[in-house]
């Protein structure tokens, strides 16, 4: 939207103001100076009052906002089918959340291939799992205390949608449970620290040692190394010191008074019994909840009335009560039919009551607010408000001042020697570009400073609403930026003006937009250059890696600590977006005015284009998936700007004494413009806030196709796995019928087994039973099965009973004898086995057993993709990770 109007400017507009005649005017008491000469020859100063060229900068201007329109409407073409497939199908291109612990724990704990496989088939059905439970998962808000229990909010549903409703859970307040995972991560991240850099100082030592051996070393350089410390020292247990509380017991240990006193210990066993302590915690924790959630007695009778205002004053503050539950929860549908007519229907007939939205992405939504009550945080978005709007009216004392160094004649206060000459390098530099820098540093701490309000002041649940609320108020000081240096002067002097003399104030915006041209035109250069190539560069970015490859060590660092650094960073759009809507702002303000400024916005959009276009395929990451939210605001915003501008070059054509260009324009274009907005809100933004429900009922018939497609190749797979079983016990069968009939071979041989694994092999002899059963007093073996006494000489097969023979599995190579194997198989037969057949390998009490399958019950636990992360147990991180 500049590149093609700025080269129709330089074939149209520059020559029809270059080449008027018209020299200026002298500033009287009822007008301003319009200045011709320099710069401004390619301007609209050059065009006198009442000139017929006018009309040219009419119908360009009603050509280019035309064209703006246009290219709205292409926009929203595009953007439908990308909303409606993701109402239809959410975000099915992104991986799954690397952050979630549980495909961390699954993936780098699994030590078989056959785990591994395993974590790879499971992750592919929770996929699966997870489209579906977003597809057919709601948020309801404003849930009244009467119904703030899952049985509750399940029937409520459930009557209106009968057979239609899965689950609904309300969200808890468990803040405890919150700190002690919180703490037993601390201590996970703190044992995986200390093992990797204990880790690395055994390995240097080893080396050290192993290049010691391997020299030819005589007497005198052992006395050397002895006496001057060459040799190297055997790395020490890592320490910690820890503080203990003693009471001193009696009197005092009554009140409560306590010494602390503070002790070395070693610091892997300390960390892991920490994390074995907060994991019972933990446990404990979380089943007195899960009780608590069960109970149905009335929490308001056992309260008093002055509990019962501190804890109203409490929610007011915080936004969350003291109860366990609050006034949010989630309600999965078993189809996207039921969802839809959930959302698009009237449910309660009344506002903030049973409030149902679609459930954002799990990515989305920030769970620490999760339970902050949304009346609260209506409240708290609207004291921000005004209060960050107050904040323009002395936002403009800052911005006059800044702006007042591009005029360095009026600093007249300061000493001669603190400003540069007139005709010097550095006085057009600080003229012209230091401005803008100083004004964009300080717009970085405005930005840091609405990040900050709605995370933790306003506390909106979604990261969507939190880069909504940056977005709105970011562009909204950039305008205010627009409007003071226009009128350079402070916002109440401007409605002060506005109020008692509208026409001065009129004259006054007419006479500053052509003025503050050149400002505008510095902060495009320094945005299409300076901002995008720092962007580029990365310089923040590539100095703390630089720093921390330097001072860290590769191979004493956790895993997970290089897994953070290699962390894309997130695409923030509130922070970006807000600069190209300022310069498309710009733009539509002063392309007909002062061409030679979209020019330089046309530079900026192209740069950009190409610098953020690298950054978001090879940079950034993001995190999560809003569905095109950003788009209705984004549209709104650009409708606003082209109303505004249409009113500012209509006003500036009416000081230009256009008194029929000026009305037509104003008409002709502000018409065009609200029946295009019309057209779009009709046809793009009304049918796309929602899923149609004919496409609904489309969606989900094929995926019951799917199902049933699936369940059909599923039961022929196991008819098929079925088959081959019954012909391998035939095959066995029959093998044992031809043995029996040829004759057992002689006891105390090493048979193959044919059930065993490739590279193992069976050891089937008296001898090696009786070594067996020494062993089975310690652990159980996992292939005992009774098998038939074969029968020796035919006398003595019905006299004697069946016996249990112990199989035995090891790996053999082609060059042991039978003495090898029978002396292996007793060695290996006295080693205590675990469940998997293997010998159990005598842990260190600073060791953490990776291989263990304790979180084998998290299998069977119900997952739910919005149960918070605190009480979803399959994504609790209990234990460390590996160091590689």
């Amino acid at each position: 939207v500049t590149f093609y109007p700025f080269l129709c400017a330089c074939l149209i507009l520059f020559p029809t103001y270059y080449t008027n005649p018209y020299e200026g005017a002298i500033a009287t008491e009822n007008s301003e100076e319009i200045v011709t000469g320099g710069y401004f020859r390619i301007t609209m100063n050059r065009l006198e009052p009442g000139s017929p060229r006018l009309w040219i900068s009419c119908l360009f201007g009603m050509i280019y906002f035309s064209f703006v329109l246009r290219r709205i409407w292409i926009e929203w073409e595009t953007f439908i089918a990308l909303r409606f497939d993701f109402l239809a199908n959410g975000d099915a291109e992104m991986d799954p959340d690397p952050s979630h612990d549980e495909w961390m724990r699954l993936n780098q704990s699994s030590s078989s291939s056959k785990r591994r496989r395993k974590s790879l088939i499971s992750a592919k059905k929770d996929d699966q799992l997870h489209l579906e439970q977003y597809r057919n998962s709601c948020i309801v808000e404003f849930i009244p205390d009467s119904h703030r229990r899952d049985k509750e909010l399940f029937e409520f549903y459930n009557a209106i949608f009968p057979g239609q409703v899965v689950r609904a859970e309300i969200l808890l307040n468990a803040n405890k449970l919150t700190k002690l995972i919180a703490e037993r991560k601390k201590y996970i991240q703190l044992y995986e620290k200390t093992y990797a850099k204990h880790f690395h100082a055994k390995q240097v030592y080893r080396k050290k040692t192993e290049s010691l051996s391997e020299d030819d070393v005589g007497v005198f350089s052992y006395l050397c190394c002895r006496c001057f410390g060459h040799s190297p020292n055997v790395p020490p247990e890592p320490r910690v010191k820890i503080r203990r509380q003693y009471s001193t017991g009696g009197f005092w240990n009554r009140c409560c008074t306590h010494w602390q006193r503070k002790k070395m210990v070693k610091a892997l066993p300390y960390y892991l019994s920490e994390i074995k302590r907060l994991n019972r915690e933990v446990e404990c924790e979380h089943r007195r909840i899960m009780e608590e959630r069960q109970k149905s007695e009335d929490k308001y009778l056992s309260q008093s009335v002055l509990a019962a205002n501190l804890a109203q004053t409490m929610k007011f503050m915080t936004g969350v009560g003291g109860d366990l539950t609050c006034d949010t929860g989630f309600v999965e549908f078993n189809n996207l039919t039921s969802k839809q007519s959930a959302l698009q229907c009237n449910i309660t007939g009344t506002n903030q009551y049973m409030v149902t939205k679609s459930a954002p992405d799990p990515r989305d939504i920030v769970w620490e607010n999760a339970t902050v009550e949304r009346g609260t945080i209506n409240i708290k978005k609207f004291q921000m408000d005004s209060l960050l709007f107050a904040g323009t009216l002395t936002w403009s004392v800052v911005v006059i001042g800044i702006t007042s160094i591009s005029n360095l004649d009026r600093l007249t206060f300061l000493p001669d020697w603190l400003v540069p000459a007139t005709d010097s390098f550095w006085y057009g530099l600080i003229q012209g570009y230091l401005p803008v820098i100083v004004l964009e540093l300080l717009m970085l701490f405005i930005l840091f400073l609405l990040r900050f309000i709605g995370e933790k002041v306003i506390r909106f649940k979604v990261k969507s609403e939190v880069d909504k609320f940056v977005f709105r108020w970011h562009f909204g000081y950039r305008v205010a930026n627009l409007v003071i240096i226009i009128v350079s002067r402070s916002l109440i002097e401007t409605l002060d003006a506005l109020r008692t003399n509208p026409q001065d104030f009129i004259f006054q915006l007419a006479g500053g937009i052509s003025a503050s041209s050149q400002f505008f035109l510095n902060n495009m250069i320094v945005a299409a250059g300076s901002e995008n190539l720092w962007e580029l560069a990365q310089i923040t970015n590539m100095i703390f890696h630089f720093v921390m490859h330097k001072i860290t060590t590769v191979e004493a660092t956790s895993k997970r600590a290089l897994e953070k650094l290699e962390e894309a960073e997130r695409f923030d759009w509130g922070e970006v977006v807000p600069t190209f809507i300022f310069s498309f702002l710009v733009a539509a303000v002063y392309v007909t005015i002062v061409p030679l400024v979209i020019g330089a916005c046309a530079l900026f959009f192209y740069i950009s284009t190409k610098v953020y276009t690298h950054q978001v395929l090879f940079v950034y990451a993001q995190t999560y998936e809003g569905g095109g939210k950003l788009m209705y605001l984004l549209n709104r915003t650009v409708f606003v700007i082209i109303y505004i501008s249409v009113v500012i070059f209509a006003t500036v054509l009416g000081l230009k004494e256009a008194k029929v260009a000026a009305p037509f324009f104003l008409f002709i274009m502000f018409m065009t413009t609200l029946i295009v907005d019309k057209k779009i809100n009709n046809t793009f933004v009304e049918p796309s806030v929602s899923l149609a429900l004919t496409n609904s009922r489309l969606i989900d018939e094929e995926n019951k196709r799917i199902e049933e497609r699936a369940l059909r190749y599923q039961e022929y797979k196991a008819a098929k796995l079925e088959r081959k079983r019954q012909l391998a016990k035939a095959a066995r069968t029959a093998a044992k019928e031809s043995k029996r009939k040829g004759g057992g071979k002689q006891q105390g041989r090493v048979t193959p087994d044919t059930n065993a694994t490739s590279g193992s092999i069976q050891i089937s002899s008296r001898a090696s039973s009786d070594v067996a059963s020494t062993s089975s007093s310690r652990a159980p073996s996992i292939e005992s099965s009774p098998v038939r006494k074969r029968k020796q000489g035919g006398s003595n097969s019905a006299t004697e009973g069946s016996e249990h023979k112990k199989s035995i599995q090891f790996k053999v190579t082609k060059e042991d004898t039978v003495e090898q194997l029978e002396e292996r198989a007793t060695r290996h037969a006295k080693k205590p086995l675990s469940q998997y057949g293997t010998p159990i390998k005598k842990s260190r009490k600073d060791t953490f057993n990776f291989d263990d399958d304790s979180d084998e019950e998290d299998e069977r636990i119900d997952f739910y993709l919005y149960r918070q992360p605190q009480l979803n147990k399959t994504l609790w991180e209990t234990k460390p990770r590996p160091y590689r």
